[in-house]
């Protein structure tokens, strides 16, 4: 939840919308890195944007009137399911997966790796510091301390990008691989070249494969390919220097080993290719049980539990920062009638019509939800209780008046609903006393002879 006040679910539409595609981008809220900062929170509800209209005719008349003109809304996809992994990216919860992560996550992993990185080539500084101790490596101390400036520098260039966000800039290397292994590649290349002791070149050579799990469940096939391609080479050219200065016995031999190296690099690339789509399925598969979790399979609204989740977490907004917000419980009259008689396949169908055309009046703002069996859930935020008892009642009398399949065996001869609302603070301070004060105002409404609205 933003410092601003602004609800998560709020954040998890507009998301829901952009995925869609559902309206043009000159309408979607702006946003940046300092949203929250610029937010001052709010000491008295804002006005409720629904339209305050007279009181609709009773409930017992033969036709009702046309309905109001509905406040604006958008209509997320009714029948597909939610944008869950969308939803909570955009709620700033964490997902496994580079894509999935948020920004400033993908920023501590990336500088993570680039000190750990920066660890293991010090140790290999350290080792061809200690070849010189022991009189196996002709290299000098100027040579080894530029060895030791041109890694820190070359390592500092690499740290800078993720931290500054820097990287979410480059289009070739999503996941930031490229870059610093290639810079790995060159700096292990000099040091082949200044270890001289070719025991030493092979131990480096080998450490190739300790940077190469860094990218592992990251880089496929294509990518180990041409990384460890720009390794074997640098290798070469290491070599081919030492030869020229006399430093090296066979040149020939030193192409021998590049090419079993490479070799070994190109079988493991077929190892991290099979890791990647095993990594890929597995993140599918954790996003459809997070969609299960959250979403009603029949209709594709959020279930009772998401609904509790973002209920809970709008009082405490409240709470800190002032307000009001309302919930409905909605209920089919007569569904019993109408499922027995028609069967449970056309009684599924009916809810998700049902679903859909209360999801058109919604408002960006507020939060809908399949409750269970015919109840469903509204949370109207900023929206006191007598705005909400107006939008409530013409929602009432727009699904009486609207054309379901087979209405006509109801007992009122078309399809209608009874409501119930609660108002916080005025109707319970707690989640549990909410639902509770909507459900007996809901009794009420069914006890009247339903098709009205009770409450708050």
């Amino acid at each position: 939840m933003s410092p601003g006040g602004e609800p998560d679910w709020l954040k998890i539409l507009r998301q829901r919308e952009r995925s869609s595609g559902l309206f043009a981008k000159s309408d979607e809220p702006e946003a940046g890195p300092a949203e929250a900062e610029a937010s001052p929170p709010t000491a008295a509800p804002p006005p409720s944007p629904y339209p305050v209209s007279p009181p609709s005719p009773p409930a017992s008349a033969e036709v009702p009137p046309p309905v109001s003109p509905a406040p604006p809304a958008v209509q997320p996809p009714a029948a597909g399911p939610l944008d869950v992994s969308g939803m909570i990216a955009a709620a700033g919860m964490p997902l496994v997966g580079g894509p999935g992560h948020t920004a400033e996550q993908r920023r501590r992993l990336r500088t993570r790796g680039v000190l750990l990185a920066t660890g293991g080539l010090i140790l290999a500084l350290g080792a061809i510091l200690g070849l010189k101790i022991l009189g196996l490596s002709p290299i000098s101390n100027a040579e080894w301390l530029v060895a030791a400036v041109v890694t820190g520098v070359v390592q500092m260039l690499v740290w800078y990008v993720p931290h500054q966000y820097l990287d979410e800039q480059i289009g070739w290397d999503t996941h930031y691989t490229y870059v610093p292994m290639l810079a790995g590649a060159a700096l292990l290349t000099l040091y082949m070249y200044l270890a001289v002791e070719p025991a030493a070149r092979l131990l480096l050579l080998m450490s190739w494969f300790v940077g190469l799990l860094f990218t592992a469940g990251l880089a496929g096939f294509v990518e180990v390919t041409v990384l460890s391609g720009a390794m074997a080479a640098g290798y070469l050219v290491a070599a081919r220097l030492l030869a020229a200065r006399g430093l090296l016995p066979s040149f020939a031999f030193e192409v021998i080993v590049a090419g079993a190296f490479f070799g070994i690099c190109v079988y493991a690339g077929m190892v991290f290719q099979r890791l990647l789509r095993e990594r890929a399925e597995a993140r599918h598969l954790r996003q459809e049980l997070t969609e299960q979790a959250l979403t009603d399979p029949l209709t594709g609204l959020p279930n009772r539990r998401e609904f509790e989740r973002i209920m809970v977490s709008e009082l405490d907004r409240i709470r800190r920062y002032g307000g009001a917000c309302t919930v409905a419980m909605i209920d089919v009259d007569y569904f019993k009638n109408y499922n027995d008689t028609l069967g449970h396949p056309a009684g599924d169908a009916l809810l998700r019509e049902l679903a859909s055309v209360i999801t058109l009046q919604m408002r960006q703002s507020d939060f809908f939800a399949r409750y269970g069996g015919e109840e469903f859930a509204l949370v109207m935020v900023n929206t006191p209780g007598l705005d909400a008892l107006e939008v409530i009642e013409r929602l009432r009398i727009h699904i009486a008046t609207h054309r379901f399949p087979d209405e006509e065996i109801q007992p009122a001869k078309s399809l209608t609903i009874s409501a119930g609302l609660a108002c916080f603070p005025d109707n319970g301070s707690t989640y549990e006393e909410l639902i509770s004060h909507a459900d007996q105002a809901l009794y009420v409404a069914k006890s009247r002879g339903r098709n009205r609205v009770c409450g708050p």
